[in-house]
C-alpha cells in the first residue's frame, strides 16, 4: 500500500515524487509508456532562472545556450532582444525528464514503467494527476475542465542556415498562426526546431488544425522558408497544450499538477516551470496530507503563489488573440518606439511578467500598457 500514487512520469510527476519520497512517504509513480520520456511533445526551450528554481540537476540535458530573441511582426518587421548572458537553454527533454525520474528514485520513490494507471488502481491516501492536459485524473474525479488550448505542430531540420545558434525566432501573425505564434529555435549552429500553435476555445470556436497552417509556414515564410533551405526534416510532433488553469486542482485525496492542471503560461504555452514548482509544492504538502490535512492548502498555496503571473499570462493572450494583423503591427511598431527592446534585454523575465512589470524599470511603459487593451489590471500589480 503506496501513501501516495503519482500518474504520470513527466517532470510535475517525478518532482511532486521526489518531494513527497524526501518526506519519507512510500510513493509510486504510473507511467504507462515503457520508459521516461518516451512521447515527448516539447519545443525544449526553458528559461535559466526557471530551471533552476526546479531543484534538478540539468546540466547534462543542455543542448544550447539562448541568449535572446528576434520577434517578427506580421509585416517582418524586426525586434530584437540580445543580451549578454544566458537566458535560457535548449534541453533534450527525454535526458532531463529521465534526470528527474532518477531523483525521485534515488530517494525511494518507484517508477512504474509500462503501468497504465486505471480507477481501480488509486488506492491510496493520496493521489496526485500529473498525466498531461488531456488527464484522466482529472476526468475520473470530474474536476472542471480546461476550455482552452493551443494545438501546436513541430518537426527538427537538419542542414539548417542558423543565423545565430543563440537567438530564437518568435514570428507573429493571427493570420499565419490564429490565436498563437511560430517559432525557430535553433538546436545547435545547423539545426533547427520549426512549429507553430492555433488557439482553440472548445465552447465557443472551431479552428483548423496546427498541421494545415505548417506546410505554409516551413516552405513558403519568408524568413523561415530561407532557414530551412536545403534542410532535411528529421521528425514530427503534434501536441496538445492547455492555456489556462482549471477553476479547482485539489479534491479530498486528489491533486493536479502540471499540465493537469493548466499550470502553463497561457503567452507561450510552457508549463515546466510552473507545473514544476506547483508539484513541488504538493511533495511539500504530502504528508500533512496523508495525515488527514485538507488539500485546499494545496490549491491555495499554488495560487498565492503563482497565480497573478499565470492571470497575467492568460490576459496578455485574451488581448492579443482579439488583434487583426494590422492592429498587432500598430502596437509593435509603438512598442518598438517606446523602448520596449532595450527594457526586455535588461528586466526581461520569461515566466513573471508581474515582477517584470512591477519593476521601476517599466515605468515608461506603462502608457504602452494602457494603450493596449489595458492588460494589466491594478490587482494583478
Amino acid at each position: 500500500m503506496y501513501d501516495v500514487k503519482v500518474i504520470g512520469a513527466g517532470p510535475a510527476g517525478c518532482i511532486a515524487a521526489r518531494e513527497a519520497a524526501r518526506r519519507n512517504l512510500n510513493v509510486a509513480v504510473f507511467e504507462e509508456h515503457k520508459e521516461v520520456g518516451a512521447r515527448l511533445k516539447c519545443s525544449g526551450l526553458l528559461s535559466k532562472t526557471g530551471l533552476d528554481s526546479l531543484g534538478v540537476d540539468y546540466k547534462k540535458s543542455v543542448m544550447n545556450k539562448i541568449y535572446g530573441t528576434r520577434i517578427y511582426s506580421p509585416a517582418l518587421d524586426e525586434m530584437s532582444i540580445v543580451c549578454r548572458d544566458v537566458k535560457a537553454f535548449i534541453i533534450d527533454r527525454k535526458e532531463f525528464d529521465s534526470a528527474c525520474a532518477d531523483e525521485a528514485e534515488s530517494l525511494g520513490a518507484k517508477i512504474l514503467l509500462g503501468r497504465r494507471a486505471s480507477r481501480k488502481d488509486l488506492g491510496s491516501k493520496l493521489v496526485i494527476g500529473a498525466d498531461g492536459a488531456l488527464s484522466q485524473v482529472a476526468a475520473w474525479f470530474d474536476f472542471p475542465k480546461v476550455n482552452e488550448f493551443a494545438f501546436c505542430c513541430q518537426a527538427d531540420f537538419s542542414n539548417a542556415h542558423i543565423q545565430d545558434a543563440g537567438v530564437v525566432d518568435v514570428f507573429l501573425s493571427n493570420t499565419l498562426f490564429p490565436g498563437f505564434f511560430g517559432w525557430c529555435i535553433p538546436l545547435n549552429e545547423s539545426e533547427a526546431r520549426v512549429g507553430l500553435g492555433v488557439f482553440r476555445d472548445i465552447r465557443r470556436s472551431y479552428s483548423l488544425p496546427a498541421r494545415h497552417y505548417f506546410n505554409n509556414f516551413v516552405k513558403k515564410h519568408p524568413v523561415v522558408s530561407k532557414i530551412l533551405k536545403k534542410s532535411k526534416l528529421r521528425n514530427e510532433l503534434n501536441a496538445v497544450i492547455p492555456l489556462s488553469p482549471r477553476e479547482e486542482t485539489a479534491r479530498s485525496g486528489v491533486i493536479l499538477v502540471g499540465d493537469a492542471a493548466g499550470q502553463v503560461k497561457a503567452t507561450t504555452g510552457g508549463g515546466i516551470v510552473f507545473g514544476g514548482n506547483c508539484a513541488k509544492i504538493a511533495g511539500r504538502l504530502a504528508p500533512g496530507i496523508v495525515r488527514g490535512a485538507d488539500t485546499s492548502t494545496y490549491e491555495k498555496t499554488w495560487r498565492s503563489k503563482f497565480g497573478k503571473d499565470l492571470m497575467l499570462h492568460k490576459r496578455i493572450r485574451g488581448v492579443y488573440n482579439s488583434l487583426g494583423d494590422g492592429q498587432i503591427e500598430r502596437y509593435f511598431k509603438f512598442a518598438k518606439r517606446a523602448g520596449a527592446e532595450k527594457f526586455l534585454a535588461e528586466h526581461g523575465d520569461m515566466d513573471s511578467p508581474v515582477a517584470m512589470l512591477n519593476s521601476a524599470a517599466a515605468l515608461p511603459l506603462k502608457g504602452l500598457f494602457r494603450t493596449f487593451g489595458s492588460i494589466v489590471p491594478r490587482k494583478l500589480l
